[in-house]
């Protein structure tokens, strides 16, 4: 019976999913352009052919990513493992014996609202940020599907403060989403998706002030919904390699999971806002609608 309500819940969200792709990329073009420019841009030897596929490709997965949210905050435990495995949790398991903090850098890939059931694979606490929305019932719906397998919601606002402070003899593992761009250009930018590209490095600063363990989260799409994370270090000792160094290895790994499957990024965004023109070529996206 479990696995039937399962199966039909799944019918239901991707149905809803088909209608939402319908809209956003048929409908009502949502940021199609800055796709199509961030696409061109960042993959300058693909096709014209190549970057529309791959334009749909992302549509589809945006309005999976809209859903995914609600599936992972309602399914059962029994079937949690249907849209969710993990792999090297043994890396997680020897860095809290070593009674470390572990900063995890995440990126907007995949669909990253499932990594809240991390509570279920590590024998600690896990925080997590989040920003509130205005409509207070949903906001209090999805802090209620974000923490129901055990993970502490954040502010966004709190967040440096809360997690600087943390007790630093209980082990936690802080959730970051790492690739944000910063509220203006800052003073990192290092070269990520053939572009000069600024980033934020706020993960990197937790890490080296609290000396924690850095682990990046490598995210593989299995099938539809369904998701594979896999824990990767970077570095145990954060002050020794430095805020600098956390954020290069960092975007070079994430760069290597966006060239695996390029779909799954977030490419609505506008994430290169701020960043220098010289010697880039202008493209025309507009062709490729």
């Amino acid at each position: 019976m479990q696995a039937l309500r399962f199966r039909l819940a799944l019918w239901g969200w991707r149905s809803l999913s088909d209608l939402i792709f319908l809209v956003l990329f048929k409908l009502w073009p949502y940021r199609r352009h800055m796709v199509l420019l961030n696409m061109a841009r960042c993959f300058p030897t693909r096709s014209e052919k190549e970057i529309r596929q791959m334009v749909t490709a992302y549509f589809r997965h945006l309005a999976d990513l809209i859903v995914e949210p609600f599936m992972i905050g309602g399914v059962t435990r029994g079937s949690l493992g249907k849209l969710v495995s993990y792999e090297n949790t043994a890396l997680i398991d020897r860095l809290l014996r070593e009674k470390k903090h572990i900063v995890l850098m995440a990126s907007h890939y995949g669909s990253w609202e499932y990594l809240l059931s991390l509570p279920l694979q590590a024998d600690c606490q896990v925080l997590a940020a989040y920003s509130p929305v205005s409509n207070k019932w949903l906001n209090n719906l999805l802090l209620k599907m974000r923490g129901r397998f055990g993970a502490v919601m954040i502010p966004k606002s709190e967040w440096y403060r809360r997690t600087l402070g943390w007790n630093a003899n209980a082990s936690a593992i802080f959730v970051t989403i790492a690739d944000q761009r910063p509220p203006e250009s800052g003073k990192y930018y290092l070269n990520f998706m053939n572009r000069k590209t600024f980033v934020q490095s706020g993960a990197a600063r937790i890490a080296v002030h609290r000396d924690c363990a850095v682990v990046y989260l490598d995210v593989t799409k299995k099938e539809r919904n369904a998701y594979h994370f896999r824990f990767r270090l970077i570095t145990s000792q954060a002050r020794e390699l430095g805020e600098a160094g956390i954020m290069e290895h960092y975007y070079k790994a994430l760069e290597n999971t966006i060239e695996r499957q390029p779909e799954l990024w977030l490419w609505s965004h506008n994430r290169w806002k701020f960043h220098s023109r010289q010697g880039q070529k202008p493209v025309n996206a507009l062709k490729l609608l």
